[in-house]
């Protein structure tokens, strides 16, 4: 399994020496954060320029031998403006104006695809209602990304825990639902989102088979993150299941740092370097 550590884990430090962390670190990829208003990179700033953009990024990534392990397409951080299934037309048509620019910077940095969050449940509509856009959406997202060799991942997600907000995939029934009207539209997996509202791991486990990409954090019920060592999810049999499944991507050691329960009281270095030396004694000892 190659390792990577995403760069939004310590918002409002400068992005090199967040990369010179990952860096030392020792793992072998960068996942990058893309969220507008949020992060010092944004799509909106890739859009100037996405080929350029790439080159300059690249060459910071060789600088320190990172590899680009994915890049997480959001246009706002609210999560709102210019989601994929946004109620409003304007709205959807400028975020596909985003998405077609960062596909061309993504094309040219090297990674294998792309994540992108699968929209909300708005106001007092119905999750068909709100699947049915997000469908529509992604199947023209997926489409593109393919013509420029590229694959497209869906996060299954929530928002907040109290109250309870979620995406319009927050369970495995509903993901199921999505993958079926999206050929081609894979995942980005991660259990903690399933695991805050008390959802087994043996639910999740089913969509190993549908993974691109794949997040690892500690997390329980109520808590979005955790220790290592309060962790519920059972990854030395989502490591052996990915390598059942031939999962071919890379695992993405993921801590943030916001306001949702649990993502303020972790060290994430040091999290990250006990999740690095877990995955790898349990692949030394799983002789992979």
């Amino acid at each position: 399994m190659q390792l990577a550590s995403a760069d939004f884990s310590w918002p409002g430090l400068r992005p090199e020496f967040v990369l010179d962390l990952i860096s030392e670190l020792d793992v072998e990829g960068v996942s990058l954060g893309f969220f507008g208003g949020f992060t010092s990179r944004t799509p909106q700033d890739v859009a100037v320029d996405p080929e350029q953009r790439a080159e300059a990024l690249g060459a910071e990534l060789a600088a320190r031998s990172l590899a680009p392990a994915d890049v997480f397409f959001v246009p706002s951080a609210d999560l709102v403006g210019g989601a994929v299934n946004h109620p409003d037309p304007s709205e959807r048509e400028t975020a596909d104006e985003l998405y077609a620019s960062f596909v061309r910077f993504a094309k040219r940095l090297g990674v294998s695809g792309i994540t992108m969050l699968p929209g909300l449940v708005f106001g007092g509509e119905s999750w068909d209602g709100a699947l049915a856009r997000s469908a529509e959406g992604l199947a023209r997202r997926v489409d593109l990304a393919q013509q420029h060799g590229l694959r497209a991942s869906v996060e299954p997600h929530i928002v907040n825990t109290a109250p309870y907000v979620g995406s319009v995939i927050d369970t495995p029934a509903r993901v199921a639902a999505l993958l079926e009207r999206v050929p081609g539209l894979e995942l980005t997996l991660d259990y903690g989102h399933f695991n805050v509202q008390g959802i087994p791991d043996r639910e999740v486990e089913p969509l190993v088979a549908h993974a691109r990409h794949f997040h690892m954090r500690g997390g329980a019920r109520g808590l979005v993150q955790t220790r290592f060592e309060d962790n519920v999810t059972d990854f030395g049999r989502v490591l052996d299941v990915l390598a059942e499944t031939g999962y071919d991507g890379w695992v993405e050691i993921e801590y943030v740092h916001d306001a949702r329960p649990g993502c303020t009281n972790c060290d994430n270095l040091q999290e990250i370097a006990k999740f690095r030396d877990f995955v790898r004694a349990h692949e030394q000892a799983a002789g992979r």
